[in-house]
């Protein structure tokens, strides 16, 4: 089990986009995600029996014990797991000065911390892309990876380095390299996958998967 399902994220100011997705794999595993899901988007469940209600009540458990007591204040009114779900969104998902300023941030502090693994630090990349699309001000690709490659660690310079230096570098084959050095790598062992990574690009181009239309080669 990865540890996003394993540990319990609580709702805080700055982790909504991050607490959202977490909680509804946690509701579906449960059998519970129709229960967030707008009645005009669900014609199958019949939201008038016993059993719904009593479904419905969990559902709304689950949901407010995963957020922090400071914040358990925005859901004291719902009655029902669609409720809370719906103000919770209003007040964290919105485009607001205060969540403007929250974001912003989080986009000039964006930093990979030393041991985290590449796959969570990519994660959390790809939480402040969506955050900053839903205040209003998407990124292009440039300036996402700018971003990636300029929070990374020292263990990662040296490919880093290459990357910057390729010509018509891909966010996509961006991630794919980075993600196959290991951050303990011994740094001859690194300076040579980064030239591997380089050689590699500059004769085939990128075959893989785009890390967000899943198309091949681009």
């Amino acid at each position: 089990m990865s540890p996003s399902y394993a540990d319990t994220v609580k709702l805080v100011e700055d982790n909504y986009f991050h607490w959202e997705f977490n909680m509804r794999m946690k509701l579906s595993r449960k059998g519970l995600l129709a229960h967030i899901i707008k009645p005009e988007f669900d014609a199958l469940s019949d939201r008038s029996t016993v059993q719904w209600k009593t479904n419905d009540l969990k559902a709304l458990d689950v949901i407010a014990g995963d957020v922090s007591l400071t914040y358990q204040v925005y859901i004291r009114g719902a009655t029902t797991a669609a409720d809370s779900w719906r103000m919770l969104e209003e007040q964290f998902n919105r485009n607001t000065l205060k969540n403007r300023l929250i974001v912003t941030k989080k986009l000039h502090n964006f930093k990979m911390e030393s041991g985290t693994r590449f796959a969570v630090h990519v994660d959390q990349f790809k939480e402040i892309v969506l955050q900053m699309e839903t205040i209003g001000e998407p990124l292009d690709e440039t300036r996402q990876l700018v971003l990636l490659l300029g929070s990374r660690t020292d263990e990662y310079r040296m490919i880093s380095t290459v990357l910057e230096n390729t010509p018509n570098m891909t966010l996509a084959y961006a991630i794919q390299a980075l993600s196959g050095v290991d951050a303990s790598d011994e740094s001859s062992s690194a300076q040579q996958k980064a030239f591997v990574a380089k050689k590699s690009y500059d004769k085939r181009g990128f075959n893989g998967k785009c890390f967000y239309c899943k198309k091949t080669g681009h």
